[in-house]
């Protein structure tokens, strides 16, 4: 996923802890959405659900996009067209492609609202990605911080234009509200790969948290004070963050690990499933419904992410594999590296011993001082090897036998026979 570091002791590493996050932020997503349908479906639902999802109401979605923007910087090192192109693939097309699948559900009808379209289905997530790349690519030149802060900026100036900030239902201007969070991750990237969020800040953010949560669930919904609300759900944020950094990796954190490796799936594959199950099952109400709704939401999405091998198409468009082929190809048809692969033994003698030590190099240099270390040629006459020359090979090194015919040499005195290894010495 990236360059490696260090981790913190008894604390997952980088990687861990942003699959940790997204793992337990779409865990939370399934939640409220499998009680969102059990209530209008089947009856309510328990108690605890309603406060577990009141409760995280503000932070869900914007811990996504804060560690979707975690990303942004490593995209931008690809060229303009890749970087497009892949990011059209693995968003735009489950967009389009899981709307579909949503309206014979929901009902044909909701096809002809565009808005509908845009945030009006789970999937705008993926399409509110997709332009916050763009605008990302567009501003590449400007550090992401200052984009979060005119993306504050602009949501706060919208009450002054007379859009009203606390109804519910289709609302374009969520692209400008969730924008300060995926470029608040890419702002703060290099700060939380580098270390975990120090516990002066943590301890704080703790608090402010659980006090911004007890305020979501007396007013039943997210706050949405303009500049407030995101910088106390950005502060809530990292305070999960820093949690999870802190976290040891018992089984449960490797499972959440695991969902946010594949948090994909997880968010694409739960609704349909939830809402068919609501639809075509008669599930009674509170815990007897809900428990059996979301084990069997969880295994279904499970299910998809192991035979996501054979379905991948479903998360991300195919990508053309002509030039896989051709790198492939021209991978082939180069030559091997010097000093690499299987060198023949002539066919004219099979009793031809390994090839002769090259020529000395120069001297000066590491390659010098070792010319100058290697013993004078053995002559031909302490040798019943035939005298074939053979290729030289780099790699082969003296064996016992040539110095020990190397001193018998130097009391002879020649220095001017090519050296010969006796046939079936290694």
């Amino acid at each position: 996923m990236s360059s490696r570091s260090t981790p913190t002791p008894g604390a997952p590493g980088r990687q861990h802890w942003m699959d940790l996050l997204r793992g337990t932020a779409v865990l939370l997503v399934i939640v409220l959405h499998v009680h969102l349908v059990q209530q209008a479906w089947d009856g309510p639902s328990p108690r605890e659900a309603v406060l577990v999802s009141e409760a995280t109401t503000p932070f869900r979605m914007p811990a996504l996009l804060f560690a979707s923007g975690l990303l942004l910087s490593r995209s931008l090192r690809k060229p303009a067209g890749q970087y497009l192109s892949g990011k059209a693939r693995a968003l735009l097309w489950p967009w389009l492609l899981w709307s579909l699948v949503m309206l014979p559900i929901m009902g044909w009808s909701y096809g002809t609202d565009p808005l509908w379209w845009v945030n009006g289905m789970y999937t705008w997530f993926l399409l509110a990605l997709f332009a916050y790349y763009v605008v990302g690519l567009l501003t590449r030149r400007i550090p992401p911080g200052w984009v979060a802060l005119a993306s504050i900026a602009a949501w706060t100036v919208l009450p002054v234009l007379g859009v009203d900030l606390t109804t519910s239902g289709l609302r374009p201007d969520k692209f400008l509200y969730y924008a300060a969070f995926f470029f608040a991750g890419a702002a703060l990237r290099g700060r939380l790969m580098s270390r975990p969020v120090p516990r002066g800040v943590l301890i704080p953010s703790i608090l402010v948290a659980l006090a911004w949560s007890a305020y979501a669930v007396r007013i039943d919904r997210a706050p949405e004070l303009p500049v407030l609300s995101q910088l106390m759900v950005l502060v809530g944020v990292l305070a999960a963050i820093g949690i999870a950094q802190r976290l040891p990796r018992v089984r449960a954190v490797r499972a959440l690990e695991w969902a946010g490796r594949n948090s994909i799936v997880f968010y694409l594959v739960h609704l349909p499933v939830a809402e068919v199950l609501a639809r075509h099952a008669d599930l009674p109400p509170g815990r007897a419904g809900f428990l059996p709704s979301l084990v069997i939401t969880l295994g279904v999405c499970v299910l998809a992410v192991l035979l996501r091998p054979m379905t991948g198409f479903l998360y991300a468009f195919p990508a053309r594999r002509r030039e896989g082929a051709e790198g492939a190809r021209s991978s082939a048809d180069a030559p091997a590296p010097p000093g690499r692969g299987r060198i023949p033994r002539p066919r004219g003698d099979r009793r031809a011993g390994p090839p002769a030590r090259p020529a000395a190099r120069p001297a000066g240099g590491r390659g010098g001082n070792r010319a100058r270390r290697l013993p004078p040629a053995r002559p031909a006459w302490l040798s019943r090897a035939p005298a074939t020359p053979v290729t030289a090979h780099p790699r082969i090194r003296a064996p016992a036998h040539r110095r020990i015919g190397a001193s018998a040499h130097r009391r002879i005195g020649s220095r001017s026979v090519p050296s010969q290894i006796p046939p079936g010495m290694p």
